[in-house]
């Protein structure tokens, strides 16, 4: 089990790794410089590292750049007010109620641009948004802090009072004001209005893209090896089960979590039955007309991470790793065979004895592992996509197996 996990999380974290290159622009000394972005988004202040087309890493001021793009988004380097102990976590809030500003070189995300400039700064543990005061063109902070008193949770909501006196909308009324919340997106939807833009604008909605899909596995039988199937108990050596493909038809969604459709999480539910028989007619002196019958609906489930690679406008590769759930409900689990003993009573006279026995397992069960998958996207609507499957039965600790299957599908 410990195996499977980790090889999930490697997987994962490599995908993810890479997913956390982010391109960067912008104008250094009457030039333009670009290449990967190797400071954190998250860590904006002051100094960037980034490594250059020519793979040269370079550490550059915030004070000295302008023109900043990061993935494509506009940034503002700007000399701010910013609090880094700043947080909303319960556990690690002070007892004051203003924020312990001191000045900084960041880089600020412009979320809004116009006549009233909206811009945020996320670090790890809190953003912080800002405002570009219209008379003096300063950068101030609009001011929001949680606090404890006496254990008590606390607000400071002081950029309501911002908002109404520096940046007032009419007809709003004080009390409409309370309204306003101190995220994102309520923040981009005041300013928008503001502006006179659309209340929606450049507000980001969750991405979802649902697919249906239809394959096969082409070993599905393996994972019986490990399950509680009938069969299993009488332990038998050197037998195989029926090699069957097992259609396999399902539905999938994907949520993006960047603008560029590159990066996504994903969950899938898949169906498939399997059915299959075996039989011995003679495996040793003692057991013989070996007959086993299995037949079960499986409910497979998928959740992970997959990261798309553009090759052209409408076609991508990508990759993805996941963990998988497999619920077995089985109306058929069951082995016959006909046991033949013999031996010698207390007495020491010689007996034998025959029976037809019939032996039930389990009927539903479940087994947990990964998946690891490569694909093909093409004409923005098609896929198709190699999957290969590890899991692991805690069925008398009987160990993991392993599948592959392939599947193709369409995008909504």
């Amino acid at each position: 089990m410990r195996k499977t996990l980790l090889l999930v999380f490697v997987f994962f974290n490599t995908l993810i790794c890479f997913a956390q290159s982010n391109k960067i622009q912008f104008e250094y000394n009457k030039q333009i410089i670009s290449g990967k972005l190797k400071t954190s988004l998250s860590s904006l202040e002051e100094n960037i590292d980034v490594k250059e087309n020519d793979k040269k890493e370079t550490t550059f001021k915030i004070s000295q750049i302008s023109n900043v793009l990061i993935n494509d988004e506009e940034y503002l380097s700007a000399k701010v007010l910013f609090d880094s102990n700043l947080t909303k976590n319960i556990s690690a809030l002070d007892h004051t109620s203003q924020p312990n500003y001191k000045e900084y070189w960041l880089l600020l995300r412009v979320l809004v641009k116009g006549d009233y400039n909206l811009y945020q700064y996320s670090a790890s543990n809190f953003s912080q948004f800002y405002y570009q005061d219209l008379k003096t063109k300063e950068i101030k902070p609009l001011i929001y802090k949680e606090y404890l008193i006496s254990h008590f949770h606390k607000k400071n909501n002081h950029f309501r009072n911002q908002l109404r006196t520096e940046l007032p909308l009419s007809p709003l009324v004080s009390k409409e004001y309370e309204k306003t919340d101190y995220n994102q997106t309520d923040l981009m939807r005041y300013f928008n209005k503001l502006n006179g833009y659309e209340e929606e604008k450049g507000i980001e909605k969750m991405n979802l893209k649902v697919a249906v899909f239809g394959g096969f596995f082409n070993n599905f039988q393996d994972q019986l090896y490990f399950s509680p199937a009938a069969i299993n108990s009488l332990y038998l050596k050197n037998y195989e089960f029926e090699k069957k493909t097992a259609v396999l038809l399902g539905v999938s969604g994907d949520i993006f979590i960047n603008k560029k459709e590159t990066q996504a999480v994903f969950i899938e539910a898949g169906f498939t039955q399997y059915k299959t028989d075996y039989y011995l007619d003679y495996y040793n002196t003692e057991l013989s007309k070996i007959n086993f019958e299995f037949q079960s609906n499986i409910i497979l489930f998928n959740f992970g991470y997959k990261q798309y690679f553009n090759l052209s406008a409408d076609s991508q590769l990508y990759a993805s790793g996941s963990f998988a759930a497999n619920f077995f409900f089985t109306s058929k689990n069951e082995v016959s065979y006909h046991l033949f003993l013999t031996g010698y009573d207390y007495l020491g006279n010689y007996y034998e004895s025959h029976y037809d026995q019939v032996f039930k397992r389990d009927k539903n069960f479940s087994n947990v592992g990964g998946r690891i998958a490569l694909g093909y996207k093409f004409k923005k609507r098609y896929f198709i996509e190699a999957d290969y499957h590890f899991g692991f039965s805690e069925y008398h600790e009987a160990g993991s197996y392993d599948m592959t299957s392939f599947k193709a599908g369409y995008i909504f």
